[in-house]
């Protein structure tokens, strides 16, 4: 089971408690969920060494598991850095950020700028954390409302995050299960200062609640099909996880490599192999050589008699109605949450 990916990002000076916060809810998140800790790979201020940034606190908290479980750093967690060409805030402010020559795992987002790697890194994860934070902190929050990314701004460092949390508050709580939210928010309330365990514990069974992962949905891109997709199978996925299709991907990326980041950070796949064409056949074949099994489903029953040889051997559905295809569609994600929340129960 691909391991969850959460982004934690905010503020540049979040000394004290909120960097002891951030340090612990990192170390509870991979305590407890097989799950990656992304961030924003920031450092210091080159004229503050000393300051603790939001990305710091998450990689001690990181670094503390790994430590604690012997495992490598790379396993756990992952520094998203602008190109260092495109990246001009080292000349403006004299940011310094994480190196891989520093034994931290870095991840260059190249050709982008420190905008465009913000903007990919909420659209490779799973959730989102924010805390403190001054003006980017809002072009995450809204690129994860945006995107139907689970996000939860921590009010109690002051900063954007305490604003943004107030502005979407509906939008936000509803990726979480009803009342989840504000169940967190009183917890934190009451710990944040006091008692960080409780605190992140607080954070982690919100997260439990989360509309999580990705579901990759694979079919033409007529119009037929485009309508289908809008009425029948989108709010379908959405009432479980975050519904992908290959044509809302950003146009800029090549189609092969769209493909392959899109099937990556997917929990789940759907496929209707009605018109099946060599492209879905190659889109099928590399989910399943990431051992993702997808739901098949045709809406003729004569293609369930041309099926490839291939094709013989999995569990095509024949959809030939709306109402059966919602009810496979659930069926089907209820399945992938219930392995999910199994394995992180044995985690």
């Amino acid at each position: 089971m691909r391991p969850l990916r959460v982004c934690i990002y905010g503020g540049t000076h979040i000394d004290g408690t909120p960097s002891k916060f951030i340090s612990e809810l990192s170390y509870r998140i991979l305590k407890s969920f097989p799950a990656i800790i992304i961030t924003g790979g920031f450092l210091h201020f080159h004229k503050e060494p000393a300051a603790i940034s939001t990305d710091v606190a998450a990689l001690q908290g990181a670094t503390r598991y790994s430590k604690e479980n012997g495992i490598a750093l790379k396993e756990c967690f992952e520094a998203w850095v602008p190109d260092p060409i495109l990246d001009e805030r080292p000349d403006i402010e004299g940011a310094v950020r994480m190196k891989a020559d520093d034994g931290i795992p870095v991840h260059i987002v190249h050709g982008r700028t420190p905008l465009g790697r913000r903007l990919a890194m909420v659209a490779a994860v799973d959730l989102v954390v924010t805390i403190s934070g001054r003006k980017h902190t809002e072009v995450v929050v809204e690129q994860s409302l945006e995107l139907g990314i689970p996000i939860l701004p921590i009010p109690f460092a002051k900063g954007d995050s305490e604003t943004l949390l107030t502005k979407y508050s509906q939008r936000i709580a509803a990726a979480f299960q009803s009342g989840a939210l504000d169940k967190c928010l009183q917890e934190l309330s009451t710990t944040f200062n006091t008692d960080q365990e409780r605190g992140a514990a607080a954070v982690v069974e919100l997260i439990k609640t989360a509309k999580l992962g990705r579901c990759l949905i694979l079919q033409p891109f007529d119009d037929w099909h485009n309508d289908k997709y809008a009425t029948i199978i989108k709010p379908t996925v959405a009432s479980h996880m975050f519904p992908v299709r290959l044509n809302e991907l950003p146009a800029s990326e090549a189609i092969y490599t769209s493909f392959a980041k899109a099937i990556r950070t997917s929990i789940a796949i759907i496929a209707d192999i009605t018109e099946l064409n060599e492209n879905v056949m190659y889109e099928i074949g590399y989910a399943h050589g990431l051992d993702l099994i997808p739901l098949l489903f045709t809406r003729e029953e004569s293609r369930l008699s041309t099926l490839p040889v291939y094709f013989k051997t999995l569990n095509v559905i024949l959809a030939p109605d709306d109402e059966f295809l919602k009810k496979i569609i659930n069926e089907y994600l209820i399945s992938i949450k219930a392995k999910r929340e199994n394995f992180e129960r044995n985690f």
